[in-house]
């Protein structure tokens, strides 16, 4: 078969149960389907192949949600449907649909070569750079001089304006992540990765604002649970209701807040640190 060929051919795979839709374009095989990773958010799996004149394809993979905005494939994501029931949701059954189809006209997948290339050059890099890191952590000061002394965690440098700033960033050293649970409604890459039931952190050393956990759902009313202790230096952590500072929490305690009024609103639970040797948790109930 020459390509146009396989390319219109790949229209009759379109299923009949709305499962999924193939679409061509100029030289590409697209097949798109639609899961919800949440009860009320519904995202787009795509998968794109491009065909070469050599009898090879390559693909790319993406989600997209409402907005448009593209982010990483999960291989395997619970779906929840409009009856209320949950299902599997398996991308890598609806990439079978595409690669079965062209190898059956001959068409091998390959690999873009630059990013063989890059991938074994990146891990060598990595360890360079961490080993640096390592040693530059180990032999040079703290660039935090702790004024208020090994008692007081009031910040003495980090200011309400830089919490409540956008473009947070933060450095760290020995730190661990973790999370667990479902996502709300967010919607983008800023705050997605922190959209979950539960989020536990853990530093070595911080210093900087780290955004915690990040929720917008449509009811009224959220409560979050937040326990965390400090070993040394300075921290504050601080909810902020779409962009505005709503209340600072205690830290070195176990302490629960609850909001009211909260319908789409989004809610942001943010760390700043100053040479913070501690550890986080948030949970949120809702």
């Amino acid at each position: 078969m020459i390509k146009q060929e396989v390319l219109q051919g790949a229209l009759a795979l379109n299923d009949t149960d709305n499962k999924y839709t193939v679409t061509v374009e100029g030289d590409k095989i697209i097949i798109e389907t639609k899961y919800r990773g949440t009860r009320v958010r519904e995202s787009t799996f795509r998968y794109v192949t491009q065909l070469k004149d050599d009898k090879t394809y390559t693909e790319t993979t993406y989600d997209f949600d409402g907005s448009r905005r593209q982010y990483g494939v999960r291989k395997k994501v619970v779906s929840y449907c409009l009856d209320g029931s949950k299902e599997i949701f398996d991308s890598e059954e609806i990439k079978k649909v595409l690669r079965n189809y062209l190898d059956s006209c001959g068409y091998q997948r390959v690999v873009n070569k630059k990013l063989i290339a890059l991938c074994i050059s990146i891990p060598v890099a990595v360890i360079v750079a961490i080993l640096i890191a390592i040693v530059i952590l180990l032999t040079s000061e703290s660039d935090f001089v702790d004024t208020n002394g090994p008692e007081n965690f009031a910040l003495t440098e980090i200011t309400r304006e830089d919490i409540l700033s956008k473009d947070n960033s933060y450095t760290s050293f020995v730190s661990s992540a973790s999370h667990s649970g479902r996502h709300t409604n967010i919607i983008g890459t800023r705050l997605r990765d922190c959209d979950y039931d539960h989020i536990s952190r853990s530093f070595g050393k911080v210093n900087g604002v780290v955004i915690l956990q990040a929720t917008q759902i449509s009811g009224n009313t959220l409560t979050l649970n937040i326990s965390s202790s400090v070993e040394s230096g300075n921290a504050e952590i601080v909810i902020i209701v779409d962009g505005e500072y709503y209340c600072s929490v205690d830290v070195n305690q176990d302490q629960s807040i609850t909001l009211q009024g909260i319908s789409n609103k989004e809610i942001v639970v943010k760390l700043a640190g100053e040479g913070a040797k501690m550890k986080i948790d948030v949970t949120r109930v809702y």
